[in-house]
């Protein structure tokens, strides 16, 4: 039988719930019965649209990576990399110091499994910045220093999210930190 396509609104939101199942649990011990249920679908529904249960975690990332590629692209071609980068993820996580999200990213830190998918997302948000990327610098989309730059956007995100939830330390600090070390020449 033909999977029925959903529109991206509704993975995101059967991703959202999904999620606070996983960030309740703390770790990928939730079923797929417990995480169908939540999402208002049977188990079978569930495979049509997610190989794996953990893979059902995809949507909320990816939206995020979209917001944060889509903030970066606002930014003014004379701004300074790490102002942009900063601006773009100021943007991007202004609104998501809420619990649920604290919750899920701590239960991504704590699961191997779980860190893998959200790693993976992140990595595919270097394509999405490309073009941002590209602009800022005045280089082409192929350039070697647009793959790298794109590469420190996707780890500042990786390294601000994992020191904010492990350091409890406000996410605004510890990109800040980030981008520093990140945009400093080393000695």
């Amino acid at each position: 039988m033909p999977r029925q396509a959903l529109d991206r609104n509704d993975l995101l939101a059967i991703s959202r719930r999904c999620a606070v199942v996983f960030a309740d649990a703390g770790d990928s011990s939730p079923t797929v019965a417990q995480l169908a249920e939540a999402a208002g679908m049977s188990q079978r529904s569930f495979y049509r649209y997610f190989a794996t249960k953990e893979d059902c975690l995809r949507p909320v990332f990816d939206e995020g990576n979209r917001a944060f590629a889509a903030a970066l692209a606002e930014q003014p071609p004379n701004t300074g990399l790490a102002d942009a980068m900063l601006r773009a993820f100021d943007l991007t996580y202004a609104a998501s110091t809420d619990e649920e999200a604290r919750a899920l990213m701590a239960a991504v830190f704590a699961d191997d499994v779980l860190r893998r998918v959200w790693l993976q997302a992140t990595y595919e948000i270097t394509e999405l910045l490309r073009p941002s990327v590209a602009a800022l610098l005045g280089a082409s989309a192929d350039d070697v220093r647009t793959t790298v730059v794109c590469g420190q956007a996707a780890l500042l995100n990786i390294v601000a999210l994992e020191h904010s939830i492990r350091d409890e330390t406000p996410l605004a600090v510890t990109a800040r930190a980030a981008a520093a070390a990140l945009f400093t020449p080393v000695p």
